[in-house]
């Protein structure tokens, strides 16, 4: 009858290992999951990030458009002395001599 009792308590002791270890793995792969997932290096960060990237690419590339239509402006001014008249002009600026008269529209007021 000793042995009987030895092997109930021996086996008891089995289930509460397994009990233990099933525990201590399914409470690991939790904070790995969430980890995973809600960490500082975890999925939604990476979607964050991704979101990002892609604002910043978007502003670079309309920046990269602007610094283009700038530089076709540039060489036009540097080419064409009409150019460079006109947009003086559009400026405000005046040759030596000139007088610049400005109208207003009665209707405007």
């Amino acid at each position: 009858m000793g042995a009987n009792k030895l092997r109930k308590q021996v086996e008891l002791e089995k289930k509460k290992r397994r009990i233990i270890f099933f525990t201590f793995g399914l409470l690991l792969f939790i904070y790995l999951s969430f980890s995973l997932i809600f960490g500082e290096r975890g999925f939604v960060r990476y979607l964050k990030l991704k979101s990002t990237r892609a604002d910043l690419q978007a502003e670079t590339k309309k920046v990269q458009d602007e610094n283009e239509e700038i530089k076709k402006q540039v060489d036009i001014l540097k080419k064409d002395p009409h150019a460079v008249e006109n947009f003086a002009r559009e400026l405000g600026l005046t040759k030596k001599g000139e007088i610049i008269f400005k109208y207003e529209d009665e209707t405007e007021k």
